[in-house]
């Protein structure tokens, strides 16, 4: 009896170490999670108005960030480019007095991009388009399955910008892409840039 006693005791102590332990670790890799905010929706289109996700730092992507160019010469902000095991986060910043009236994406396959017959990208075909009211910053998040971990393709971001004086009157209004490679080197200057989705 001495000796079940004994064992059972034993046994009971293990599983309070080995629980307090799992804690410990558990509230550290909370404490080491960064805040990744993403914005979206309150506006028509696809997309989340601000939450914060929790990400864990090892399924972070180094970012890819290009030039948002607008009338082909303009640098207008930027579009960054990363994910997690779950999603791929397109982030549209302008920059220079721009600001976001619509935006469409395309993330996936290169050659599935939609273009018309002459080659040209269609911006108004791109899975996920939204309509904006003078945005500086604008997230989509996009499911990983749109570039499974570990494997390349194209994303081709698409803006419309204004630029407004002190009354809010628009002063230009510019065509703008993700700088990348021309989509149709004979045609319209529409781009796409590569990208490769991270396995960390």
């Amino acid at each position: 009896m001495k000796t079940i006693f004994l064992t059972l005791h034993f046994f009971a102590l293990s599983v309070l170490i080995v629980s307090c332990t799992k804690t410990d670790t558990d509230i550290q890799s909370i404490v080491n999670k960064p805040a990744v905010t993403v914005k979206s929706n309150g506006e028509s289109g696809g997309g989340i108005v601000s939450r914060t996700a929790d990400i864990p730092p090892t399924s972070i992507c180094t970012p890819t960030v290009v030039t948002l160019f607008a009338g082909q010469t303009i640098n207008a902000g930027t579009v960054t480019v990363s994910n997690d095991a779950n999603f791929i986060y397109v982030t549209y910043n302008t920059a220079n007095g721009y600001v976001l009236t619509q935006t469409h994406l395309y993330v996936g396959d290169c050659a599935l991009i939609p273009v018309n017959k002459p080659g040209n990208p269609i911006p108004g075909q791109f899975p996920y388009s939204t309509t904006h009211n003078n945005l500086s910053s604008y997230t989509y998040q996009i499911p990983i399955t749109a570039l499974p971990m570990g494997t390349c393709g194209c994303i081709a971001a698409h803006a419309v910008v204004v630029k407004l004086d002190a009354a809010g009157t628009v002063v230009d209004q510019q065509t703008g892409w993700g700088n990348g490679t021309v989509i149709n080197p004979d045609g319209q200057w529409g781009m796409k840039f590569s990208y490769c989705s991270c396995t960390q």
